[in-house]
């Protein structure tokens, strides 16, 4: 029996209300979900709270207030079915292989499977020294951008890992 994780990530929402229709609905369809920072309000930590409960994971992002850094770590790590997934949104820029050699050494001393961040707004899921490195991309809609989609990915955990991104039309 596989597990589906919806991860999303960046979404700098000032009210959960506005979290992507799609986005939404498959949070609800999904059994976990992961926020990987960048909330920008507490509304929207406690409606993902409302929707899951304990089978939300999430940190605080760079973007995100003091009342968000009370409640979510900086970094975690989740369990399922044997694999192990580190959460983080790391604070720093530059280019984006100083971003994914970062966050691996956040997470060196763990033994990870995957390790899904956020920060950079790039929607990206690579292999690297046999950990699967996963960037939801952004999660809010944006009418003018000449960016990245607004999207999320989809981790499918069974005996392996399978990620996928999702990318939301406006």
């Amino acid at each position: 029996m596989s597990v589906k994780i919806i991860i999303i990530g960046d979404t700098h929402l000032n009210s959960f209300k506005k979290l992507p229709k799609e986005m939404a609905q498959a949070i609800k369809e999904g059994e976990w979900i992961i926020h990987v920072g960048d909330y920008t309000s507490l509304d929207t930590v406690e409606g993902l709270i409302r929707w899951k409960g304990d089978k939300f994971k999430g940190v605080f992002g760079n973007a995100d207030p003091l009342s968000i850094r009370k409640i979510l770590p900086d970094k975690v790590i989740l369990e399922i079915k044997g694999k192990k997934i580190g959460i983080t949104h790391p604070f720093c820029g530059g280019p984006e292989t100083f971003i994914k050699a970062r966050v691996k050494r956040e997470f060196k001393d763990y033994d990870v499977d995957a390790i899904v961040f956020g920060h950079t707004h790039e929607p990206e899921i690579i292999e690297l020294n046999k950990i699967l490195l996963i960037n939801p991309g952004k999660g809010y809609l944006e009418k003018n951008s000449f960016g990245a989609p607004t999207s999320f990915a989809i981790l499918t955990v069974t005996g392996t890992l399978q990620a996928e991104i999702i990318n939301i039309a406006l």
